[in-house]
């Protein structure tokens, strides 16, 4: 043992030749310090995700999040690891988009987040390597572009799915089926887009059985659903809106009973007489305020405005950050709708009255699997396995 020891010692001290010598001077003159910085930081931001997380104090990876509404944006906050420098890029025109945009303040934001005004493009996604992909909308024709123009022969880092509203549920059931495009209940696409998503929809499939596809959701999720979306090699991790309830947003309590607005009547989904009727209903209890929608046209706002029982109240801020902190025992009226959920898991003393659909407001225009998604939703705890 000690004869190897020494001989390595000897070894060490050996002269190198001359023209390892020279070779060596060489090497050492074409050294750039910047240049060796350089290939450090792509060296660490390529390890494996096991050894970022036992240096996540040393070492920040690159991430960006494609968001198209205020629910997506909170997410994105949510999903956010401490150990990554985040961008998200917002899609300042989709609706309702820009006053959320102008109401949020910048302090809001955890660190080693950037904001920017501009949507999925597949410029940023050429231009700089991302150890992750967060998608808001994953049926997007945009994020769908910037996706498959930017990866058509790259392999994509990992992808996390972000909440969309109920309509995650299908992107989920999408994601977890053999094949199909991603696209929205009810949407038609034109034969590019289609296959387009159905692209986009196969190279994220493919991610799951590595290991690189994820939801990140505070949704309810079925044991079924939880089953068949983990069986594929994909995961799910959870989150109750920690970073939201920190922010000073909870605004002034509403004097009257509070109901959320829906979209249902303005997507075509339900009958707007029956909308109404249900309104009249809680009405006939006494006043109400109301919160709109995003989506919600302004016609039916000004028509509802005129009724003496309603005050409508607009919010650049999502419902979520305006009632976070509502007194206990408060009773929230909504028909079904994330925010409802949201709600729930941010303030369980509060009490949540969702209305289930009848039959007879269906427009017809939506297909059954949506119909009775919707009205399966519960504001209750989540089903964990």
């Amino acid at each position: 043992m000690m004869s190897k020891k020494g001989s390595a010692k000897k070894d060490s001290k050996k002269k190198p030749s001359k023209k390892q010598s020279d070779k060596q001077k060489s090497a050492e003159k074409k050294s750039d310090p910047k240049e060796d910085e350089v290939t450090m930081t792509i060296t660490q931001d390529a390890q494996a995700p096991a050894q970022r997380t036992k240096k996540a104090k040393e070492i920040l990876f690159a991430s960006i999040a494609f968001v198209e509404s205020p629910l997506q944006f909170l997410s994105a906050l949510e999903a956010h690891d401490p150990a990554e420098d985040l961008l998200i890029r917002a899609r300042a025109n989709a609706k309702g988009m820009t006053s959320f945009l102008d109401a949020f303040d910048s302090a809001w934001l955890p660190e080693n987040i950037t904001l920017e005004r501009v949507g999925a493009k597949p410029g940023i996604l050429r231009r700089q390597n991302f150890d992750r992909i967060y998608i808001g909308d994953a049926c997007s024709g945009q994020v769908h572009k910037a996706l498959a123009l930017a990866y058509l022969e790259r392999r994509m880092p990992e992808v996390v799915i972000l909440d969309d509203g109920l309509a995650t549920y299908s992107t989920i059931e999408i994601l977890t089926a053999r094949r199909g495009p991603l696209v929205r209940p009810r949407q038609k696409l034109k034969a590019s887009r289609a296959i387009m998503s159905a692209h986009v929809a196969d190279r994220l499939r493919g991610l799951a059985p590595v290991g690189k596809l994820r939801w990140h959701t505070a949704l309810p999720v079925s044991k079924a659903m939880r089953k068949a979306f983990l069986k594929t090699g994909a995961e799910i991790t959870r989150h109750k809106f920690e970073h939201l309830q920190t922010l000073p947003t909870g605004g002034s309590h509403p004097r009257d009973n509070p109901v959320i607005g829906s979209a249902l009547v303005a997507d075509g989904l339900i009958h707007a007489d029956s909308y109404r009727a249900w309104l009249e209903e809680l009405m006939a209890n006494g006043p109400i305020t109301y919160y709109p929608h995003r989506r919600e046209t302004d016609e039916f706002l000004a028509e509802l405005s005129r009724d003496e029982r309603v005050r409508i109240k607009h919010v650049g801020l999502p419902i979520e950050l305006r009632l976070v902190n509502l007194p206990p025992n408060s009773t929230i009226r909504s028909l079904p709708s994330t925010a409802a959920i949201s709600l729930a898991t941010l303030n369980p003393d509060v009490t949540i009255s969702v209305t289930e659909i009848p039959a007879e407001w269906w427009t017809g225009a939506s297909a059954d699997s949506l119909r009775k998604s919707l009205n399966a939703q519960s504001v209750k705890a989540d089903v964990d396995t």
